[in-house]
């Protein structure tokens, strides 16, 4: 079995670099093994499909943008987990309670595509 191993910092844990290690067989997607990172996620706007406190694993050699698929973004100086809706060209939350946070293609920087999501670590 081969196993991935990454790295991601704990901000709800005083910043500790915790190991995330998970079969590569978990991503049923084509993926570039050394464009993958870790990320511990802070919000709500993606749940119930992205908790917060989630870790999400992106890919960030993928910049093709497929609709209905979660991506990470950079926004106004943050950043962002969003759903691609291909027909509006925008990135949405899924949480109705984010509505509002809805971001044109045009306005964003494309990170990454999210490929896995680990919650309750």
């Amino acid at each position: 079995m081969h196993t991935i191993n990454l790295e991601y910092t704990d901000v709800f844990d005083d910043n500790k670099i915790k190991k995330l290690i998970f079969s590569q067989h978990l991503i049923n997607k084509d993926f570039n093994a050394k464009s993958l990172f870790a990320l511990l996620v802070d919000g709500c706007s993606m749940q119930p499909v992205i908790n917060h406190k989630a870790v999400i694993v992106s890919d960030l050699s993928q910049k093709e943008l497929e609709d209905e698929s979660i991506y990470l973004l950079y926004y106004d100086d943050k950043m962002w987990v969003k759903k691609y809706k291909k027909e509006n060209d925008t990135f949405i939350s899924i949480n109705p309670d984010y509505s509002h946070l809805v971001y044109k293609k045009d306005e964003i920087y494309l990170v990454a595509k999210v490929l896995l999501t680990f919650t309750n670590l």
